[in-house]
């Protein structure tokens, strides 16, 4: 049993989040439907409170918010316990802490504005960059539901959890794996025959382990960001991993998989790079 933290507001994106997290869930699952709330200066209060804030009103209207998306989500799917969490608080610290005490955290992705293309202030981007557990961003809207599972993997230094949460989730889906890996522009005939023999000698145990999935290995070149996203566009859910251990919220912010979230219409799951053990 795993238990997914889902953050929620008045957003379609937050309850595409939700659906996506329901949908995704296994029989037996817990789901916990979290919202924090502040002042109108924090970063994403309910929206009818931005002017005047009463922590009791504001936390009641909350609570009846989530509840009713509480509801809808256990008539779907009612072998799931769904709970909820609504606390004064930011989200980011919030959703942060939890992610120490839960196995996925699921954000929405708001589509971007000037303020945030010129920021890294996004509750998913700070979440991806700074969560204890995988996070999974989700776009309202999304239309590829079954498509293939997408592991962006550096066939040099590849990332074990990044493979086993794609397997996962496309054998919980009864769905296919596309591993795109990419390759510099100027690489010889010799480098990405290399890098393709690499790939495909990491995949033998892969597909053992996961028979039922098929699973296809691609090589892509150019801006890595939207090499990646374009190689399936169909793809259901793309698997990045964080930039390596210490490395900073500027390092995510330039980052492929922190670029990806901002040009693509699927989900996005970013992992750590540690290996499984």
């Amino acid at each position: 049993m795993s238990t997914i933290a889902v953050g929620v507001d008045l957003s379609p994106e937050s309850e595409a989040a939700a659906r996506w997290a329901v949908a995704s869930a296994r029989a037996g699952d817990r789901l916990v439907l979290v919202h924090g709330f502040a002042a109108a200066t924090g970063l994403t209060p309910l929206a009818e409170f931005e002017f005047e804030f009463d922590v009791v009103s504001t936390r009641d209207s909350a609570l009846v918010h989530v509840g009713r998306l509480a509801e809808s989500l256990r008539a779907s799917r009612p072998e799931l316990d769904v709970t909820t969490l609504v606390e004064h608080d930011f989200p980011i610290p919030l959703l942060t802490r939890l992610s120490r005490e839960v196995d996925l955290l699921v954000v929405g992705h708001h589509r971007l504005g000037v303020i945030e293309r010129l920021t890294t202030g996004s509750i998913s981007s700070a979440l991806s960059a700074r969560s204890q557990c995988p996070v999974v961003t989700v776009p309202h809207g999304h239309l590829a539901a079954s498509g293939p599972v997408v592991a962006a993997i550096d066939a040099a230094a590849p990332s074990d959890l990044a493979l086993s949460t794609a397997f996962e989730y496309a054998r919980a889906m009864h769905g296919s794996v596309a591993v795109v890996c990419a390759i510099p522009d100027a690489a010889t005939p010799a480098q990405i025959e290399a890098v393709y023999a690499r790939g495909e000698a990491l995949l033998v145990p892969w597909r053992a382990r996961f028979p039922e999935c098929e699973v296809t290995l691609q090589l892509v070149n150019g801006d890595p960001s939207r090499a990646v996203t374009d190689a399936v566009p169909q793809a259901s859910l793309l698997v990045f991993t964080r930039p390596r251990a210490g490395a900073t919220l500027t390092t995510w912010a330039g980052s492929v998989a922190r670029a990806a979230q901002h040009h693509t219409r699927c989900p996005i799951a970013i992992v750590d790079h540690s290996p499984v053990h």
